[in-house]
């Protein structure tokens, strides 16, 4: 059986164990420990007895004369061949704890020299007889040899002991490698001389906004709070605590999302830690965080557009649309441009080239839908940088929204009840989808749940629907605002609590109770109206604030404090997964002991690293494109 750490840490790289042609070997006798411990040792010996009189490529051919060198080597107790062998993966402790790691030394393989051969560090997993673990077998092997011909070569000394290695379209071989100046090099290095010599330059108005200290500052530059009651409905502040605390919210649920693909020692302590009610928190429904940003953003567009349309009659849909493409793809472009061509080179281990390298591979062929915003549609399962999907979305929203503002601002409250209606189909599309197909939350099945109800814009628009809504409402009641009794704002507070207590306790439930032991309306219910639920609480926690009903609350959210992070939520968004995946699972080259501890650990490092860059990044890109735009389009 498969362990989900190895699907995750290939990134659904590949159709792991989808091969016709691989026939699974399996003895009646489960292997024992001994067993193995020995099977590595004993390729040796297999590998010397190997007939190469049918191997027809040079470089196979001079792959097992090396092999067979050092495995004699090894036999007669030669220091380089006891060297060489010492860097595999032997048995790993904990097998029938479900740990199958035996990575090796990835460093020693790596610096391995003898005569001509130089290490290169190589893992494959095996499926044993019996119910022991996938086997991660870590091995060093000469440059001459080719993964293809390794695991042809591992594979049939397994057959003949009852395991077959599983094939993998990724590569899993790491040795020394060349900087190669492809065409995506060569435009990020010319981009950047680019840059330089326009700071070069005598500083002019318009290349001003390429001024870190000048981006920086207006990054971290914070506005002392609003105590006018009149104008506290124009900045709407908590929405900068939720729009930070929501990243730091997905900031948690990646992490721990992204810790499947750690080669854990003990991974049985992990499973139970990921069915404890505190991970059902912290984790499981972090998943309705991004429906926080699509309620605000349905909100904000609503609220700005009505304004604009008060102010001067009319819009311009052509120039918004620039202006969103521009706000959006300033950061996202670069980091398409690092991934497909510094990214390999900045870091390696056995797992590197499955992680990265999918990111490569999705974004060389589909970088064109990524910054088209169509790759919910158009490639769901192989999207450039998955965590994007939300992009689509809103772009694809944003899009549509002069056709659902515009009359809304016409003819007023009866355009609501279209709007509404709008979500409700949405919501009972969610709905529908899942009763007939039987999907159900926790059964990953193929993706395709996630293909026709988490990414496509038709199963995630209800919310953001609602949010125009809201802004509606916030739009006509600004300058009055909205007084009702306490005691209305005391059943909202509640009715609110009572919800968000019950989407996370049903969560927990829905996690550790069998997907098989209960029917699949209750899936179906739950996927379709907790997203809703969820972003009417949230629009309801802003009504109350800036209306003054907030109480601590509102104290807390519309703090300061959260205006930096808040200002750097999207790049946060868009670099925190691929940094936390390259520092902190990617390069890992041996197996680490699960802790909660360590869990921690890694969410506040991964939030330090992620707001740390991204303040570069946003300096660089978000804020100098923006104040380009602005020059550009006179604004």
């Amino acid at each position: 059986m498969l362990t989900i750490g190895l699907v995750i840490a290939l990134l659904c790289s590949s159709e792991i164990g989808a091969n016709p042609n691989v026939t699974e070997t399996k003895s009646d006798a489960e292997f024992s420990i001994d067993e193995v411990s020995q099977l590595n040792r004993q390729f040796l010996e297999f590998l010397i007895e190997y007939d190469a009189s049918e191997v027809a490529e040079s470089d196979d051919l001079r792959c097992i004369s090396a092999f067979q060198q050092l495995s004699k080597a090894y036999l007669n107790r030669e220091r380089h061949g006891l060297e060489w062998f010492d860097s595999w993966g032997k048995i790993p402790s904990g097998l029938y704890y479900e740990n199958g790691y035996a990575l090796g030394n990835y460093e020693q393989c790596r610096r391995y020299r003898w005569q001509e051969v130089r290490g290169q560090h190589c893992t494959l997993a095996v499926v044993l007889p019996g119910e022991l673990p996938v086997f991660f077998s870590g091995m060093c092997v000469p440059q001459y040899c080719s993964q293809q011909f390794l695991t042809q070569v591992y594979g049939a000394y397994m057959l003949g002991k009852g395991a077959f290695v599983l094939p993998m379209d990724v590569n899993l071989c790491n040795q020394d490698r060349d900087v190669e100046f492809n065409g995506a090099v060569i435009t990020a290095i010319t981009l950047y001389e680019v840059i330089q010599l326009i700071r070069e330059e005598e500083v002019r108005p318009l290349f001003a906004s390429f001024s870190l200290h000048k981006n920086i500052r207006s990054i971290m530059h914070i506005t002392p709070r609003i105590t006018d009651p009149a104008k506290k409905m124009d900045m709407i502040e908590c929405a900068n605590g939720i729009r930070a605390l929501s990243m730091i919210w997905i900031v948690v649920l990646h992490v721990n999302e992204a810790t499947f693909a750690i080669p854990y020692s003990n991974p049985t302590s992990r499973k139970e830690w990921m069915r404890s009610f505190p991970v059902s928190i912290m984790y499981n429904t972090g998943i309705l965080a991004v429906d926080t940003f699509l309620a605000l953003s349905g909100m904000l567009v609503s609220y700005n557009m009505l304004r604009e349309l008060d102010k001067h009659g009319k819009i311009n849909p052509l120039m918004m649309y620039l202006r969103r493409y521009i706000r959006l793809s300033a950061p996202l472009a670069p980091l398409i441009l690092l991934v497909v061509s510094f990214g390999k080179y900045l870091g390696e281990g056995p797992l590197w080239s499955s992680i990265v390298g999918r990111e490569e591979r999705a974004c060389s062929e589909y970088w064109w839908s990524a910054l088209l915003y169509i790759q919910n549609y158009v490639n769901p399962r192989s999207m450039c940088l998955p965590w994007t999907w939300y992009l689509s979305v809103d772009m694809q929203l944003y899009i549509v929204a002069p056709l659902l503002i515009y009359p809304l601002w016409r003819w007023g409250k009866r355009v609501l009840l279209a709007i509404g209606f709008l979500a409700v189909l949405s919501i009972g599309c969610v709905f529908t989808t899942f009763l007939v197909n039987d999907f159900q939350i926790h059964d990953v099945g193929d993706g395709s749940r996630h293909k026709m109800t988490y990414y496509p814009t038709h199963a995630r628009m209800s919310v953001w629907l609602l949010g125009t809504i809201f802004g509606y409402i916030l739009h006509k009641t600004k300058a009055t605002g909205v007084k009702l009794p306490a005691r209305y704002y005391t059943i909202g507070w509640a009715s609110c609590f009572a919800a968000l207590g019950l989407i996370i306790y049903a969560t927990y439930e829905m996690l550790r109770t069998d997907f098989h032991e209960y029917s699949g309306v209750a899936d179906a219910f739950y996927e379709a109206l907790s997203r809703s639920v969820f972003a009417i609480c949230v629009m309801w926690i802003i009504f109350a604030c800036v209306n003054g009903q907030g109480g601590v609350i509102d104290d807390m959210l519309s703090s300061s404090l959260f205006q930096p992070l808040s200002k750097l939520s999207y790049t946060m968004y868009l670099l925190h997964l691929l940094l936390f995946m390259m520092a902190s699972v990617a390069n890992a080259k041996t197996d680490v002991v699960f802790s909660v501890m360590d869990i921690f650990y890694r969410i506040w490092g991964a939030i330090g690293l992620s707001t740390s860059v991204s303040l570069l990044w946003s300096a660089i890109f978000e804020v100098s494109f923006g104040t380009l735009e602005r020059c550009l389009l006179r604004r």
